[in-house]
């Protein structure tokens, strides 16, 4: 049956990439990570989230609709941007929680209509995405899904409450498979947390657990078909936040692909 299963997901996977046959090469991505427009600071970053292999395991293409979900300052929004050209479309996602982090970076980034082809849904609850159904044909989010679970920040033994709960997943992930097209995918990298612990990683460590990750998605109707490994670190101490220097950078980050059941 293991072996089977296994045959299932190679099988699945390359329907899936025979589908996405326009995907962008390597050379190309290498050219968008390059773009004489992009902000140099942006460009720091590329050795630790290594977006060239990120983005062709996402397989995008021009002409893509794509939805960068929890898009923070737009720093991956960017980049999609240049990525599926002036015929793709970029919707940059944040709820109100996210979007009181990211306001002052996002609004900096789209100045003057600097990205023609995003448009930013600032404050916006996953549930109330107003995207026609089954229109995007990837929805992207990078190192922020365990925010879903997101409530509170406690700093010099000061706690502050940010949301009263968790935001309902069900919901959420219901309304993103709406709007995937029925051969659309959904790429997940997020900050890898110890097994066991919880929506609490989200708030004490800026984590998740990856079997919380594959269990909701699969109870919300998509398959797993693909993982990548370019951001494992099995030297980082999953209990350390995120933030903290020994690790910042360097997390171990698990990269996964899903489709539509």
């Amino acid at each position: 049956m293991k072996h089977l299963l296994s045959l299932s997901l190679f099988l699945l996977a390359g329907q899936l990439s025979a589908g996405q046959s326009n995907a962008l090469t390597g050379t190309q991505l290498n050219a968008v990570l390059a773009h004489q427009d992009r902000p140099i600071e942006d460009g720091k970053r590329d050795a630790a989230r290594q977006p060239d292999k990120i983005m062709a395991f996402a397989e995008i293409a021009p002409g893509d609709h794509v939805l960068d979900l929890f898009a923070g300052g737009g720093w991956y929004s960017e980049l999609l941007s240049k990525a599926v050209g002036e015929d793709g479309k970029v919707y940059a996602q944040n709820d109100d929680v996210i979007w009181g982090f990211a306001k002052e970076g996002m609004q900096q980034r789209t100045r003057d209509n600097r990205l023609a082809n995003v448009s930013r849904l600032d404050a916006i609850a996953i549930a109330d995405i107003d995207i026609p159904d089954k229109s995007l044909d990837l929805v992207f989010t990078a190192l922020n899904y365990h925010d879903l679970f997101f409530t509170h920040t406690v700093k010099d033994g000061k706690r502050t409450q940010l949301r009263e709960e968790v935001v309902d997943y069900i919901t959420a992930l219901a309304r993103l498979k709406e709007a995937i097209k029925d051969d659309g995918i959904m790429v997940i990298v997020d900050h890898a947390a110890k097994a066991g612990s919880g929506y609490e990683a989200a708030n004490n460590v800026h984590r998740i657990d990856p079997n919380i990750v594959k269990f909701q998605m699969d109870e919300a109707g998509f398959n797993l078909v693909e993982e990548a490994f370019y951001l494992r670190n099995p030297e980082d101490d999953l209990s350390k936040i995120v933030f903290d220097p020994a690790i910042r950078g360097r997390t171990e980050r698990f990269i996964y692909k899903f489709v539509k059941k």
